[in-house]
């Protein structure tokens, strides 16, 4: 069996393009969906999302991505056992209707602990996957300390409409990012957090899935930092695909205030760089 963890955040029109997707597959006898939702749905949409699972789970409070991935997959395994966990954010869309299979394959081949797919993006030429991860204590402290002057633009207005106009000017002249590696299976390597397939004989071995004391941003190092660890078997194989929207539910969060968006966002990655310098630590 495969469960689809879905998490919700506000955005309603996305979780149900991406319902319709999963409900085109093949094989939906062995296909289950859950949705966790981050306090955000109102009564007429928590009635719309019935019409695609019984399993909704609606959290009191907003507690971000890893706690609430942990919650819908302790839901998953505890209900339906099942073979494969498929953690997506609500703004993807799934594309093969042989998934399935496709994922019995590669693991039968690889015997994985995680794998990721192909992710298709609209700012990129190739696939986001596999992500490049911080990898030692020197590389977080780096990265945080160029988040920390980034924070420092972002809250002074007239500094931050000087990286803006710099930013539309690189953007021109730039092209668009071609991402390399897509096309061929690798092993040992991090995979993007936004669409990953948990093995049972992953999930068997953790009390959670994610790193649990992050808010937003960097799960996906948090979760390296555990494969290099315990030797897991991490695969990226293009043979398995998906589309992300990238950030829509943040857009709508923040409803165009893009330098209040950039601000939250850089304060939370700030402390999960922290986290994962400290688990670094341990």
């Amino acid at each position: 069996m495969l469960v689809f963890v879905i998490l919700h955040y506000k955005n309603i029109n996305d979780t149900i393009e991406c319902l319709k997707s999963i409900k085109k597959l093949n094989n939906q006898e062995q296909i289950r969906i859950i949705i966790v939702d981050n306090h955000t749905l109102n009564e007429e949409e928590y009635e719309l999302l019935k019409e695609y699972t019984e399993d909704i789970i609606l959290l009191k409070d907003n507690i971000g991505f890893a706690k609430a991935n942990n919650e819908g997959a302790k839901h998953a395994i505890n209900k339906y056992h099942p073979e494969y966990l498929y953690i997506i954010n609500n703004d993807t869309i799934i594309n093969q209707k042989d998934l399935l299979d496709r994922i019995n394959k590669i693991y039968k081949e690889t015997n994985f602990d995680i794998l990721g797919p192909y992710i298709e993006a609209p700012l990129y030429s190739g696939s986001v996957n596999p992500y490049k991860p911080l990898k030692n204590k020197e590389e977080v402290r780096k990265e945080i300390t160029y988040q920390q002057k980034l924070l420092k633009i972002y809250n002074n207005p007239l500094l931050y409409k000087g990286l803006v106009l710099g930013m539309k000017i690189k953007h021109i002249v730039k092209k668009r990012k071609i991402m390399t590696n897509a096309k061929e299976r690798l092993t040992d390597v991090a995979l993007h957090g936004c669409a990953i397939i948990f093995s049972k004989k992953y999930y068997e071995k953790y009390n959670d899935i994610f790193y649990p004391n992050t808010f937003l941003y960097h799960e996906e190092s948090f979760l390296y930092l555990r494969i290099t660890k315990d030797n897991l078997i991490s695969i990226y194989d293009p043979d398995i695909h998906i589309i992300h929207k990238e950030g829509a539910s943040l857009d709508t969060s923040f409803n165009g205030k893009e330098r209040e968006k950039k601000i939250f966002r850089t304060k939370e990655i700030i402390k999960s760089l922290e986290l994962l310098n400290k688990e670094m630590n341990e």
